[in-house]
Order: C-alpha cells, then structure tokens, then sequence
C-alpha cells in the first residue's frame, strides 16, 4: 500500500520541519527489510538501505512517498548496510526515482555475496558516481550530524570513542550464541553507524550478528551509551546480545520488524531488560511475542491493519527527541539528562 504523499505531509508538517533546527528520521515500512531516511537542519539527507525489489515497487513507492513528503529531491548520500536483498537490493530502484549523489558501503561484498544479485545490481546502479567504502573510525562528510562507522567488512572500532571505553562487565558472562567469529555472510559485514547531532546519541548496527557485537563491545565498550537504539537484524535473537544493549542503555529502542519477521520473544527480553530504557517502539505487532509487544500505540502497523505507516523521530541538539507513530498520531518526547 502506497503512502499518501498529501497526508503524509499533513502529518509531519514539513514546511515547519525544514525550519526547524532538528534532526527528522523516518522509519519507513518495508515489511521486513530496512529503509531509514534522514534529514538534516541544512536540508542534506541520506537514505540508508532500500528494502526489498519487488514487481509492485512496493518499497520503492513507499520511500519515494516518505521523501517527497519531506521535501527531498535527491539523496545526498545512499547507504547500504550490507548487500542482502532486503538491505541494498532495492536500492537501484530507489536511486532511478530519486537519485542519490554519493553512495557508502562496507566495500567488495562478504565471501558469501560475492556473485549474489542484490550486490551485483548496487554497484552496476552507481556507475560512475562517487562511491565511499568505508572502514571502522571513518565518517560520513554529513553536514551538521557526525555519522562515525563502528564496523564494517567484519571488522570493529579498534579504539573506544570520545568518552567511551568503560569495561563491560556482561562480556564475561555472554551465556547464548553469538554466532561464529569467522561467519562470512553479509549480516556479519553489516555497516554499523553511530549518528550524533549535538548531544543526541543513535546507534544502528544494521543485522550485525552477536560475534560481532562482542568484537565492538569487549572487553570495554568502545561506543558508550546512546539515546536511542535501532534495534538489530529486525529483532532476532543472533543478534541484539545483552552485552551490546545492556551496554549501551538507550532510552528508547525502534525494532523495525516486519509482521511475520523478526521480533522474536528473546529480543524483547533482552531489549525490556536494559537498565534505563523507557520504551520499545516497533514497526509490527509480532505475533511471536505476545504480551511481550509494546503497547499499541506505540507500533506503527497492526497485525490486522497493514497500512504502511512509519515512524517519525525528530532530534534536538539538546539530546531530547520526540517519536511519532503515523499510523495514530501518538506522539512522546523524551527529554535530555
């Protein structure tokens, strides 16, 4: 289903956005994939990953609604992640409707991708543009927000950030599977980003697996705490480990889950257990969780009423931000300490 671009600008009010000195963030619905946009106070913006290809264009529709709602033209930077087909498959797609300028990823695909078609149709769609392969400690050149990769190609920060570098006490104590340390598959050379815009603090790991969350977070945490949380992998349990997001205590987490993917009861533990957090918003109810899922108001697409609705966030340099469900309105802020 196709958003409305005219009431989608109604809800977010955009004239009033691009004025506003914030961060705007859109969690768009791909059912199980990922697409994240972002504008910023200047008027830059990124996309990052492009969902899935599909004969409807689903996912391309919807992000093209979701941009133009906000105003944007042209991407000045595509992301992806990791070239699973949920993640860049899309993306040539998305970049013949509004085309991106520069585009940023882990670099040649993971053993395992080497030849997959998702892969192959990101790099033919650049051409001759600008492509930035990234590697840990690098930083996307976005104007007014400080985007620092934390891993790539299956490899971790090597030194703690600015303020960080606490040891973590959980890394003795990882008591489930963390995935092997050797895993070759894309999810393991997933792209992980730290976004900083003042005193506002996100991190998105992409489907990074537990072995690699280890890497970055043991034996001290090389990131800190964090705002909020992308939740991981769309909410399975090989990733999203206690030692990571116990660690990083965000206020608030996003699981971008799709209606019958991810969001596995595990996670919500885990997720609900870190010291700190306020609250779980989610792209779908999980029928898997049950009572474990977020309050109503707070996810985004009913089981039974499928609508293609996103989430809003809107970021202040204070540190305080506020999260909107589209598909009712349902508005909370969450101030700075």
């Amino acid at each position: 289903m196709v958003i409305k671009t005219a009431l989608l600008l109604t809800f977010l009010g955009v004239a009033s956005v691009r004025a506003a000195d914030t961060l705007e963030m859109f969690v768009v619905d791909t059912e199980g994939g990922k697409a994240l946009i972002l504008l910023t106070p200047s008027g830059q913006s990124l996309l990052v990953d492009a969902g899935y290809p599909t004969a409807d264009d689903r996912d391309t529709n919807r992000i093209v609604a979701a941009a133009t709602a906000a105003g944007i033209k042209h991407f000045d930077y595509i992301v992806a992640t990791h070239y699973d087909v949920d993640h860049a498959g899309n993306v040539a797609r998305v970049d013949a409707r509004i085309p991106g300028r520069v585009f940023v990823d882990h670099g040649s695909a993971m053993p395992d991708a080497e030849h997959d078609e998702a892969y192959l149709s990101y790099v033919k769609a650049i051409g001759n543009r600008l492509r930035l392969s990234l590697k840990p400690g690098d930083v996307v050149p976005l104007e007014g927000v400080r985007v620092t990769v934390v891993t790539s190609a299956g490899a971790a920060l090597s030194r703690p950030l600015a303020g960080a570098g606490a040891p973590n006490a959980l890394c003795g104590s990882v008591t489930r599977d963390t995935g092997a340390v050797t895993d070759t598959s894309e999810n393991a050379g997933s792209l992980g980003l730290l976004y900083e815009f003042g005193k506002f603090r996100m991190i998105d790991l992409a489907d990074l697996l537990g072995a690699g969350e280890q890497a970055l977070m043991c034996p001290v945490n090389r990131i800190g705490t964090v705002d909020l949380l992308m939740v991981s992998h769309h909410g399975f349990r090989v990733s999203n480990s206690p030692l990571f997001i116990h660690a990083v205590q965000p206020k608030v987490a996003i699981m971008n889950n799709g209606p019958r993917k991810g969001g596995e009861p595990d996670v919500f533990d885990v997720v609900h257990g870190s010291p700190g957090l306020q609250d779980l918003w989610q792209m779908h109810s999980s029928p898997s969780a049950g009572a474990k899922n977020a309050p109503e108001e707070l996810i985004a697409n009913l089981q039974q009423d499928c609508g293609a609705k996103l989430i809003h966030v809107s970021a202040r340099r204070d540190g305080s931000f506020t999260v909107t469900n589209s598909r009712n309105g349902h508005s909370k802020t969450y101030r700075s300490e």
